[in-house]
């Protein structure tokens, strides 16, 4: 039997924001944008 073949993936997370507005919030957009795309997907 083979094993199977395990591929390692690499991703970066870029968030930004646009304006300094909100960024003193505990939870802000930036933390969002990274949690969406931290998520895993439904396939």
């Amino acid at each position: 039997m083979n094993k199977p073949v395990v591929r390692k993936l690499r991703c970066a997370v870029y968030t930004r924001k646009s304006s300094e507005e909100g960024l003193e919030q505990e939870f802000n957009s930036l933390h969002a944008q990274r949690e969406a795309c931290e998520s895993p997907l439904d396939l």
